[in-house]
């Protein structure tokens, strides 16, 4: 974790912590493929700054409706320990971090919730972005070398969590080359042109296409060439080069 994103997440200790559990039980489903009673008992009673990874993962995918109030009150809680969690690459989900903070995207937290939570999650998704950036170790495929790490990830979570995508490129676009070029050429594999724009194909914006978009126009700008350019002369890794040269017109 970074120390800005530590600083943010001790803060957000701070700031949520005037968010408590004061009843028996969860807003949760107990069915038999959703939440034991078992683990929601484990989840109440555990100190939130050690909440497992998998334990919290349970309350992500059995916590289902929203409300403004006892579950946006539970939610609120939790967050801090969900966003340390993130910050240290062990998202609370099954299915990694597309989908963590997922139910935030109900809650509309940016008309309703104070200004101090407001901005704090703002700055966390920035952070989390920029810090995701470093991130460019390699995977061979069948196709090749790619990043082990997908930025789309981190930029759907944004999404589907209701962040401000435009602050996120924003961050991202004044962030360090090459490292943030080498991420805007990986994800140029996955812009499509429809009705005659770019757009950037991802499984969970199908119903944001709006921003899948935004983000599509974002990757092909002319000044992203240039970048690539410039971070193909600026590394000596042939595979690295090769990503580059590959999102090249």
């Amino acid at each position: 974790m970074t120390p800005e994103l530590q600083a943010i997440v001790d803060e957000a200790y701070r700031v949520f912590g005037r968010y408590e559990i004061t009843t028996p039980t969860l807003t949760v489903c107990n069915c038999n493929c959703c939440m034991t009673v078992e683990i929601e008992r484990e989840l109440i009673k555990t100190p939130l700054r050690e909440i497992p990874s998998d334990v919290l993962a349970e309350y992500t995918n059995s916590a289902h409706g929203w409300d403004d109030g006892p579950i946006a009150r539970e939610m609120r809680y939790f967050l801090p320990r969900y966003l340390e969690l993130i910050a240290l690459d062990d998202p609370p989900d099954n299915m990694g971090i597309d989908i963590c903070l997922r139910r935030l995207g109900y809650a509309k937290w940016r008309e309703k919730w104070p200004d101090d939570e407001v901005q704090l999650l703002d700055r966390f998704l920035d952070a989390f972005l920029v810090a995701s950036l470093d991130k460019i170790d390699l995977v061979v495929w069948p196709v090749g070398w790619c990043l082990d790490f997908d930025l789309g990830d981190v930029l759907s979570m944004i999404v589907t969590a209701g962040g401000n995508l435009d602050r996120a490129l924003a961050a991202w676009d004044g962030a360090a080359d090459p490292a943030a070029a080498i991420h805007m050429a990986a994800l140029r594999d996955d812009v499509l042109t429809l009705n005659g724009r770019p757009c950037f194909n991802n499984a969970f914006l199908e119903k944001h296409r709006e921003e899948a978009d935004r983000i599509g126009a974002f990757l092909m700008r002319p000044e992203v060439d240039q970048r690539l350019e410039a971070a193909f002369f600026a590394v000596e890794d042939p595979r690295l080069q090769q990503i580059l040269s590959d999102a090249m017109p």
